[in-house]
């Protein structure tokens, strides 16, 4: 963990706020008129409050408190500072948010506080009048505390009751996705991820994982009103569309075997439980003999039970809040008081434990796909950790998915078209039962970036990529992560008519010196390139490669790298497997992560 030492130094015990002596030559004018965007309406503003801040050292002094005004819209908070010269606690910059502003479906808990004592706001409790701060937790663990004490008296209760209607939408056509009618002009970078909407795009993963002799694409007549399965998706060859469906009844939410990836003559299969009220398993054993016909080697199938070897949704978004409480201290103080109990508190959260377990299962399936045999992840209704894990299974042995736009083909893939229900886990709407929350892309986010640091010329994409991925499943202006399923999108885009804009164009949010950041300079495409001249095709387009060896300074024993025998071998040594350290020790804290809202630590992004 970082050391707050410095920060110690750097607090003065003697400090004097002199917040209370600003005079109204410094008050925020109220004409500001902030900028909208389209279908942003402003529903509450209070001027002259102070937003706390962790304390951090300015021009030589101590700075901790910072004045300004304080704006809720139907899309964000947004808080303005009398200082424009404040400094940035991000090296990103964001087009639709400022480094002070957070959407609204980012926050997660909002905390009234009267005379120290602290209470949560929520639509069932009523505000009180003398409301003196706020304090506001979000889903990717940045933090704002707010205080009223120079604004007009009842402003608190303004501010918390404009962010209980706007924050927590009671349904999801709230949400400002059906807001923002901007047009959206596809750019031609993004026009390179596959959505895999269409049967074209199946057909061409099948014949590029050369599955094509066992299985086929499965193509629905209509959609189905409640149905969490895509259009077009791919099963048995020799079943019949009859058969399957017959056959998919017997199952939760009627996901039977689906295929979702192929290596030689190995499948990886994706499967539901059987409905509650069948408790006989012929049925499943009948799909698995299916699965086995598919085999040009008609090898039995491995079937993982990813429920009793795996943590549940619960149990996953527990430690989640565990670590979140660890990561969003109230205070200097406090941060400083658990420091040394840190790693104790990390432990008893279980986060690190579940990545460790994730990576260790995947890495098995990936050894079973290795040895030819095909594997079968099953879960209660296949659409949760079937996702985490045979997104790692296929990052360990498919080397075009540690591309940038590979791995947003595959994550297009496993879990917005085959239906992770990211609404529902995110918490998108606040009706939505609190046993069905729970982060599961943040814990597969994890496992990959622990992949990253264990095999750093691997990938192309860097941390900073992954980061920013998480902190956009907030972002309601981006269709990508606000749906259930492909049933729900394609709904809203005909009866609301939402403007879909996928979160993979990047260049709506970012600017390029920004995007340059979501490289790693660590990749060695070449290497991957000559290590899979056998292997299937790159289906993510061509690979950028890495022009300067300023970076490869190395080989894979950690020696130097020469231009002699040594250095050729590693070029040539098969990468495509990777095969990672899956022990809880060699687990590492995402730092960049989890504690970059915290100023002494300098965890910059």
């Amino acid at each position: 963990m970082p050391t707050m030492s410095e920060g110690r130094n750097r607090t003065q015990e003697s400090f004097t706020s002199y917040v209370n002596q600003i005079g109204d030559d410094n008050c925020v004018n109220s004409d500001y008129k902030p900028k909208l965007l389209t279908g942003e309406i402003e529903a509450a503003r209070a001027n002259n409050v102070c937003m706390y801040t962790s304390s951090y050292v300015k021009d030589g002094k101590v700075v901790g408190e910072r004045m300004g005004i304080l704006l809720i819209t139907n899309f964000r908070l947004s808080f303005v500072s009398l200082d424009t010269e404040d400094e940035q606690l991000s090296f990103q910059s964001n087009r639709f948010l400022g480094s002070s502003d957070v959407s609204l479906s980012n926050i997660d808990k909002i905390y009234q506080i009267i005379d120290k004592k602290k209470r949560v706001i929520s639509p069932q409790i009523k505000n009180s009048s003398k409301i003196d701060k706020i304090r506001i937790i979000c889903k990717n663990f940045k933090t704002f505390t707010f205080g009223f004490h120079l604004s007009d008296i009842g402003k608190g209760k303004y501010i918390a009751d404009a962010l209980v209607k706007f924050a927590f939408p009671a349904r999801h056509n709230l949400l400002f996705l059906y807001q923002f009618k901007e047009k959206y002009y596809s750019d031609a970078k993004n026009s390179g991820v596959r959505m895999y909407n269409k049967k074209l795009d199946w057909v061409q993963e099948l014949e590029r994982c050369n599955a094509t002799g066992g299985w086929r694409v499965f193509s629905k007549d209509c959609r189905v009103s409640n149905s969490s399965l895509p259009m077009h998706f791919v099963v048995p060859k020799h079943l019949s569309d009859v058969d399957y469906n017959n056959i998919s009844k017997s199952f939760r939410n009627n996901r039977s075997a689906i295929w979702v990836w192929g290596h030689q003559d190995a499948a990886l299969i994706r499967l539901a439980e059987l409905n509650p009220d069948i408790t006989n398993t012929t049925v499943e054993n009948i799909l698995l003999e299916h699965v086995r016909r598919c085999d040009p080697q008609k090898k039995q199938p491995r079937l993982l039970e990813l429920y009793k070897i795996l943590p549940s949704i619960q149990d996953v978004n527990l430690s989640y809040l565990k670590l979140r409480d660890l990561c969003t201290p109230d205070n200097d103080q406090e941060y400083m008081a658990q420091e040394t109990r840190f790693y104790t508190l990390l432990e008893k959260s279980y986060w690190l434990l579940y990545v460790s377990l994730c990576l260790k299962h995947s890495d098995q399936a990936a050894k079973l796909l290795r040895n030819g045999q095909t594997v079968v992840l099953q879960e209660i209704n296949g659409r949760d950790m079937c996702c985490v894990v045979s997104s790692l299974v296929q990052l360990l042995l498919d080397s075009s998915y540690r591309t940038i736009r590979g791995f947003q083909n595959l994550i297009q893939k496993e879990w917005i078209t085959l239906g992770h229900p990211f609404s529902d886990r995110l918490g998108h709407v606040a009706s939505v039962k609190s046993t069905e929350r729970s982060p599961l892309f943040l814990l597969f986010l994890d496992c990959v970036w622990q992949l990253l640091q264990q095999f750093p010329e691997a990938f192309e994409f860097s941390d900073v990529f992954l980061v920013t991925l998480w902190d956009s499943l907030f972002l309601p202006i981006f269709d990508t992560f606000q749906f259930n399923s492909e049933t729900e999108r394609n709904q809203a885009l005909h009866a609301d008519h939402v403007v879909l804009r996928p979160v993979w164009d990047w260049g709506e949010q970012f600017e390029d010196k920004d995007l340059a950041l979501f490289v790693n300079p660590l990749y060695r495409a070449n290497a991957v390139n000559v290590a899979t001249t056998t292997a299937r095709s790159n289906s993510a387009g061509p690979v950028r490669p890495v022009a300067s060896t300023l970076y490869r300074t190395s080989n894979p024993n950690g020696h130097p790298a020469t231009n002699g025998a040594d250095s050729e071998q590693f070029v040539k040594r098969d990468e495509q497997f990777l095969e990672p350290q899956c022990c809880l020790r060699d687990i590492q804290l995402w730092q960049q992560c989890y504690l970059r809202w915290i100023p002494h630590l300098e965890i910059k992004q």
